[in-house]
């Protein structure tokens, strides 16, 4: 009995509740950026492959991780040309050996997404398209934005705001270097300081929006859900479950 089919999928049997699957695409994983974000990544994609195939399954997973250090030096410069060919040889590496769709773990990098995606020649999901379609779903019309320097002053996010019909607000200058000192300066590196939660809660609650996009994975692991009146749109969350549902087909 086939749970989905397709000319080109297979299909998914059912036996005592566990999915035999004879088709899962793999995804590359362009990591590293930075590694604490990176092993969520991993984790999230997993833990959806399992709940929705059950039994001992897990994700058709490549990964490179990069060294954060090489690729930060880069943006301090500006040197975006750089960073998108560094992405497109790696992205082009794991699509060598399999890769079938592939994912930047970062929301930074997606400034030049689109660029990369082109010349990879596979499909990218991305992370700002994911974002949007969520707040559409949960019918917010005003959110915040807040994330790296680099992806607050970027379209990275309003293209599509735009594209959804979506207010969005950013915080002010000041507040935006006081996010990215706590995201280059501390989260990046594995450390939590309830100081700098309160200090970016604050700014939060004075944007005056329905809902918050964590637009930097690795604010989602210093800013939880008990931390906030309002939507906590964790962008890590929702880039890896799309991914995780890309892999194994929208229809499961």
């Amino acid at each position: 009995m086939c749970y989905h089919q397709s000319s080109t999928d297979g299909c998914f049997l059912l036996y005592n509740s566990v999915v035999e699957v004879n088709f899962m695409k793999t995804l590359a994983m362009l990591g590293g950026m930075s590694y604490e974000s990176t092993t969520h990544y991993y984790q999230i994609i997993n833990e959806e492959i399992n709940k929705h195939l059950k039994g001992s399954h897990s994700a058709k997973i490549l990964m490179y991780s990069f060294d954060y250090s090489e690729l930060e030096k880069r943006l301090e410069k500006g040197q975006w040309d750089q960073i998108k060919e560094r992405l497109i040889d790696e992205a082009k590496k794991l699509k060598s050996i399999g890769a079938e769709g592939f994912i930047l773990c970062a929301n930074t990098m997606h400034i030049v997404a689109h660029d990369v995606e082109k010349e990879v020649g596979i499909p990218l999901i991305h992370i700002a398209e994911e974002t949007m379609k969520i707040i559409k779903e949960k019918n917010l019309k005003k959110v915040g934005l807040i994330g790296t320097s680099y992806t607050m002053k970027s379209h990275l996010y309003d293209d599509y705001a735009n594209q959804f019909n979506i207010e969005l607000v950013k915080p002010n200058d000041h507040d935006q270097d006081v996010i990215h000192r706590v995201i280059y300066n501390e989260l990046i590196v594995g450390v939590m300081r309830d100081e700098s939660r309160r200090k970016i809660v604050q700014i939060i609650d004075e944007m005056h929006v329905e809902g918050i996009i964590l637009g930097c994975t690795e604010l989602p692991l210093l800013i939880k859900k008990e931390d906030l009146k309002i939507e906590r749109l964790d962008t890590l969350e929702i880039h890896a479950k799309q991914a995780a549902l890309w892999m194994i087909g929208e229809n499961l």
